[in-house]
């Protein structure tokens, strides 16, 4: 299902990811996990550029504090939303997150709940 959401985002332009979400999955891939060599993460994550399209600067860093006081979410969360944010996104996916919960104009929604399969027309 991940990889249908992902693809489709893709094929139709809609995905919009932050540097800080390609940073971490680098990191999850090549750190962490250690699932993959920097190499065959780099060329993975290449893929995703095209759509790496939402700021990280000084104005997500101010926008990020204001939401992480204000909704008490954690930094990362935060500034991946205040990301989000700011390219001008509706919908926010994420599996860690609450489903359903909306920060400012920005609503979170998990693919793997039913309302979340449902909102992104997964099912």
């Amino acid at each position: 299902m991940s990889a249908e959401l992902i693809s489709r985002g893709v094929s139709q332009r809609r995905l919009v990811l932050s540097p800080q979400i390609l940073n971490e999955c680098y990191w999850v891939l090549v750190h962490k996990r250690r699932m993959s060599p920097s190499s065959e993460a780099e060329r993975y994550l290449a893929a995703f550029l095209p759509s790496c399209t939402a700021p990280l600067d000084g104005q997500t860093h101010a926008a990020a504090i204001a939401i992480e006081r204000r909704h008490r979410l954690s930094w990362w969360d935060s500034l991946a939303l205040a990301s989000a944010l700011q390219a001008g996104c509706r919908f926010f996916v994420s599996e860690d997150m609450k489903d359903g919960q909306t920060v400012d104009a920005l609503q979170i929604i998990n693919p793997f709940t039913p309302h979340g399969r449902t909102a992104l027309a997964l099912t």
